[in-house]
């Protein structure tokens, strides 16, 4: 989708919390010999209740950290970022940028069989409408559900299953009852929750991780030359939090986490 065989090496990821590390995993993994900086707007999370203007406000403070770090190229490991700031943040960075959602949509459009996606995501994901709109694009008949209590329980470490299993009936049944065959993860903390939904929905239901597909053509753009990993952990709130929860989403000790002031 990109410019192929750029010369990356330093790779900026962000998100509000925890569930930029489900993108960030993947990616590693694949290159595992390069310069990564983590941020997580911890502070405020979550993005989905935001406003547009908030929004930009954020990503004003996010690019010029990033700016500041001399990054080659910013993952939006987040679905609400990625669908409401991207464009003005490509405006104003002196990096590359790639966002989440076009992954996702293309995914599901190469999946489906009955062209029915369900797509779920933050409210503000939702009603900004982008994944709806290119899905729609394509041909296939689409429907959308706001979970605005998912990044919360990914946060506070899934701790309470019966609440979060009532929550994923209500919120996945109307996509249920649409007969959609693929349901798009709209929101980078959600595959965390993944045998919740699958536990609701059965087998039947193909998810679609916008994750895997934007991995592969990070790599893709950019190999994995370079001497070794380097990673650092960067938060505006809760760094030893983060350090405890996200080590378990990572598979890997979180060892320093610098909280920014």
């Amino acid at each position: 989708m990109y410019l192929k065989q750029k010369p990356y090496n330093k790779i900026g990821v962000v998100d509000s919390g925890l569930g930029g590390l489900t993108v960030f995993k993947k990616v590693k993994k694949l290159m595992p010999n390069k310069q990564y900086i983590y941020l997580a707007d911890s502070a405020n999370v979550p993005y989905g209740t935001k406003t547009k203007e908030q929004m930009i406000k954020i990503s004003e403070n996010i690019v010029r950290f990033f700016n500041e770090q001399q990054i080659d190229l910013l993952v939006l490991a987040c679905n609400t970022l990625t669908s409401i700031a991207m464009d003005y943040m490509k405006s104003i960075a002196n990096f590359d940028i790639i966002g989440v959602v076009e992954y996702g949509v293309n995914s599901a459009v190469k999946n489906t069989t009955n062209k029915k996606v369900g797509v779920i995501a933050t409210k503000a994901t939702v009603d900004n409408g982008l994944y709806e709109k290119l899905l729609k694009k394509n041909g296939i008949y689409v429907i959308q559900s706001a979970c605005p209590d998912f990044v919360g329980f990914v946060e506070d470490d899934c701790k309470d299953y019966d609440k979060i299993s009532e929550k994923v009936k209500e919120y996945l049944r109307p996509i249920m009852e649409f007969e959609a065959d693929t349901i798009i993860l709209g929101c980078t903390h959600y595959p965390i929750l993944i045998n919740y939904l699958k536990q609701y929905t059965g087998e039947n239901i193909t998810f679609i991780d916008p994750a895997d597909s934007l991995s592969e053509d990070i790599y893709e753009i950019c190999g994995n030359y370079g001497n070794k990993c380097d990673i650092e952990y960067f938060v505006t709130k809760n760094p030893s939090d983060f350090k405890i929860n996200g080590s378990k989403i990572i598979g890997e000790p979180i060892d320093k986490v610098t909280e920014m002031e």
